[in-house]
């Protein structure tokens, strides 16, 4: 145990009475929580006392590793995106701030992310889920591990296939003020006979929560609960801010929100794996999703896309929203996955790739 260091000695007036009694009261306090120490030996363990051991934690990884397919946050990539955009320039392009060339897509043909770096870490964190550890030989009662569970991508790429391109050149104009912007000075649009890449490197994060619980007496762990993921490209201040997400069926309406909430229609509220949102193999569900941004629609709007059993298309429907009908094909655990991209992300080549991305884990039963 180390004892803090002492305070520098008091140089003014009365500093032997002050000094003396400064060291009365830290021998006091030594001496009180030596006794209080020898006092608590032989009571119960230390706080931090680990109590799970090197097999529980194999175990939890061994359970997981059966999960990966379910888990695996890449699959969100799994398809490339065919557009077909096209675009004009606007009056938001007739200005700039630095003066320098814009290149703008004038037809966009199709966007996909090439394979990156992948990464994956566990964070686990065992505890139990009664107020008092009860001890039986080298078990422990009611254990669990809660786990973060990451996925990440180094390196990303996200690649744009184009065939025509507007290149806008500047000239500076000084104002009254003596500022400067700049103006247009010519631009032109450049076609192509062979279809152009160009591409856009970032970092993808995933994090999700997992709750793994101890089966009685036995080293075996089993997933009991899951909650969904979100991914914020660069970060999530400057990332589309999702609001909700509606799935629809007959006679039934849910709401899906970022936080977690007492309602249990949180993202990350850690569900229940036999109470996840339930669906039926081929039915049709009513999806929409909106979301918080832009602010302001007159100079920038979102464009919308759903993933589903490794296929992804767009779903825009206004400025703020996308909407679409899904079904599941295949029975078991799956996600709905929607990615949500600023429309400049998309139109201009040099702009740095913004995203946000939404996973709902849900449950598909086989039709009777």
């Amino acid at each position: 145990m180390r004892w803090p260091e002492p305070r520098p000695a008091n140089t003014t007036a009365g500093t032997g009475r002050s000094e003396r009694m400064r060291h009365v009261l830290q021998w006091a306090a030594f001496t009180g929580t030596v006794l209080l120490f020898l006092s608590g030996c032989g009571t119960e363990p230390p706080a931090d006392w680990v109590w799970w051991t090197s097999t529980d934690t194999q175990a939890v990884r061994t359970e997981l590793a059966g999960w990966r397919q379910v888990f695996d946050a890449s699959r969100t990539f799994s398809d490339t995106l065919r557009l077909n955009l096209s675009a004009r320039l606007s009056a938001a392009d007739s200005t700039s701030t630095t003066g320098d060339a814009l290149y703008k897509f004038a037809h966009l043909i199709a966007v996909w992310t090439a394979p990156a770096e992948s990464g994956h870490a566990d964070e686990f964190r065992f505890g139990v889920t009664v107020d008092t550890m009860a001890l039986h030989g080298e078990s422990m009662d009611d254990t669990f591990c809660q786990v973060g569970y990451r996925d990440t991508l180094a390196g990303t790429k996200a690649c744009f296939l184009y065939d025509s391109l507007w290149v806008v050149a500047y000239r500076p104009e000084t104002l009254p003020d003596s500022s400067v912007i700049y103006r247009v000075a010519g631009s032109g649009m450049r076609g192509y006979e062979t279809p152009q890449l160009a591409s856009k490197t970032y970092d993808w994060a995933a994090r999700r929560e997992v709750f793994v619980h101890k089966l009685d007496s036995v080293t075996t762990y089993r997933v009991k609960k899951v909650s969904g993921f979100a991914a914020f490209v660069p970060n999530s201040q400057d990332a589309p801010g999702i609001d909700r997400l509606v799935l629809s069926m007959p006679g039934r309406a849910d709401t899906f929100f970022y936080s977690p909430r007492t309602d249990g229609r949180g993202l990350y509220n850690l569900k229940p794996v036999d109470s996840l949102y339930t669906v039926q193999q081929g039915d049709p569900v009513s999806f929409l999703v909106t979301t918080s941004t832009p602010a302001d629609t007159s100079t920038d709007k979102n464009r919308f896309f759903v993933g589903l059993g490794g296929t992804r298309w767009e779903i825009t429907a206004g400025a703020r929203s996308g909407t679409t009908t899904i079904a599941f094909a295949d029975t078991g655990y799956q996600h709905i996955y929607v990615e949500v991209m600023p429309l400049s992300n998309l139109l201009y080549r040099d702009r740095n790739y913004k995203s946000t991305t939404w996973a709902l884990p849900v449950w598909v039963k086989a039709r009777p």
